[in-house]
């Protein structure tokens, strides 16, 4: 079982959304965070921003990582430490320009994304002017792709970063939705390995930004969220585990839990602990302890935010899924376990019209 023993706010401005945060401890017992803020969830405004805090509570925005105004909206960063000084940050960006947001409602077409890391030779003080775009090896006439999930260090110099794909505008057919990742075997320097995650090869369900982490015996254990194409359904969260370091995945098994987005925790006695998006009545972000990867104990299971009536920014302008998504008002839950056996969370939410991010912290009780 869990329970809660404190919670707070990462950054909270009216008038200014915040989104999709990530926070990664140091070495020295500070924090940093990163999260992307702008008008909207996927306007064109949407830039990176980092964040501090000396004891894991309160948190001092520092500045902007990567350019305003280029052209492109950045979004979903995460940092991770790759040695004692040096931090990688990992996001994508979106083209920006147009009147239809991120997906045209009537295409389903995703505009143009692109996978960039940033890097800091002083603990995030200071970060690389510009990106390193990552390529990947699909045909840009058929694919779309963005970063999902977190960067994993499987060893020191094999780096994967999971990617799902879509379709761009002018392709005219259904997209060919999987959930991918990428390798590196020179510390992030350049990628070139591509594997597929999970896929449905008839198209009808849809396995939406996996969540992954590395269980304690080296597997890698991911959660997708998924979906029925075509629908406003999601069935049950599904997960794919791989013993090679990602070279190869089972293939995907239901859980219990009916969520969305779905981040799975190791626990330091061997369970899993997943922090996911539960969009039924009551909506909000739940947290819940598996024995066996599949089942989990959602009679125990701890609410860490009620989005109560605001759960959504409004009604979508079109009968489309996509559509609705845009205008969700809570999201993208994270979290790890700290070195005190206590597990950090964080998660995006609206409460009094103003849509922030937020940390909470709970322990294993039993």
């Amino acid at each position: 079982m869990l329970r809660l023993v404190d919670q707070g706010s990462i950054s909270h401005l009216p008038g200014r959304g915040a989104y999709m945060p990530w926070i990664t401890p140091l070495a020295d017992g500070t924090f940093i965070a990163c999260q992307h803020v702008g008008a909207e969830l996927g306007s064109d405004d949407n830039h990176v921003v980092v964040l501090r805090s000396t004891d894991g509570r309160t948190f001092t925005e520092q500045g902007t990582v990567g350019p305003c105004g280029d052209g492109y909206a950045y979004r979903a960063p995460q940092i991770s430490i790759v040695e004692a000084q040096r931090l990688v940050l990992v996001c994508s960006r979106f083209e920006t320009g147009g009147d239809t947001g991120l997906f045209d409602p009537e295409t389903e077409a995703l505009r143009r994304p692109e996978m960039c890391l940033f890097w800091s030779a002083d603990l995030g003080t200071t970060w690389t002017a510009e990106p390193q775009i990552v390529a990947v090896d699909l045909p840009p006439e058929r694919y779309t792709w963005n970063s999902a999930g977190q960067l994993l260090q499987l060893r020191p110099d094999r780096w994967m970063w999971p990617l799902e794909t879509w379709k761009p505008a002018g392709y005219d057919g259904p997209p060919d939705q999987r959930a991918w990742a990428l390798f590196s075997d020179d510390r992030g320097a350049s990628w070139g390995e591509l594997t597929v995650v999970a896929d449905d090869p008839q198209g009808a369900v849809l396995y939406w930004d996996q969540m992954n982490c590395c269980l304690d015996d080296g597997r890698i254990y991911t959660a997708l969220w998924t979906h029925l194409y075509g629908t406003s359904h999601d069935i049950e969260n599904h997960w794919v585990l791989s013993a090679d370091e990602g070279h190869t995945w089972s293939a995907p098994q239901p859980t219990n839990l009916r969520g969305q987005v779905c981040t799975p925790i190791p626990l330091s006695d061997g369970r899993v602990a997943a922090i996911y998006n539960d969009r039924h009545e009551p909506q909000g972000v739940r947290i819940a302890v598996s024995e066996d990867l599949s089942h989990f104990d959602t009679e125990h299971q701890v609410t860490v935010f009620d989005a109560g009536a605001e759960a959504t920014l409004g009604p979508p302008q079109h009968d489309n899924f996509l559509a609705e998504h845009m205008l969700i008002a809570f999201g993208k839950p994270g979290g790890r376990r700290l070195d005190d056996g206590t597990l950090l969370t964080w998660f995006w939410c609206t409460t009094g019209g103003v849509t922030h991010t937020r940390w909470v912290r709970l322990e294993v009780v039993g």
